[in-house]
């Protein structure tokens, strides 16, 4: 028996949930670390011009992926499926423990070398 989902009652209730959750301070597209990344990159500029306009390129690359990726989200839903959707969620969990693993690994060398 195959089970259908209707988007747009998902959508809202996962909309619903994050409004509950995150409070209202909490930036859902920009976590800290992007947020954390552009002021590095801001303070790295020191007043260069092609250093802001590139700075500000790429924010608007991020902005228009963003759109895009949130504008066919419910024909990529109706794509993939919730296999689909369940093996795209493992990939990013097995990139972000990657990641988390790696900057674990790093905190520790440098602990080791400046200690």
């Amino acid at each position: 028996m195959t089970e259908y989902f209707d988007v747009g009652v998902f959508a809202a209730a996962a909309i619903t949930l994050l409004v509950i959750t995150d409070p209202p301070g909490t930036p859902l597209l920009a976590g800290p670390g992007a947020i954390a990344a552009t002021i590095v990159f801001v303070r790295e500029a020191e007043g260069k011009i092609g250093a802001y306009l590139a700075l500000a390129a790429a924010i608007l690359l991020v902005h228009i992926v963003l759109f895009l990726c949130l504008r066919f989200a419910g024909a990529l839903i109706k794509l993939i499926k919730e296999s689909g959707i369940t093996l795209l969620a493992k990939v990013a969990g097995l990139l972000l423990a990657a990641i988390a693993v790696q900057l674990v690994a790093e905190s520790v060398r440098g602990f080791i070398a400046g200690g």
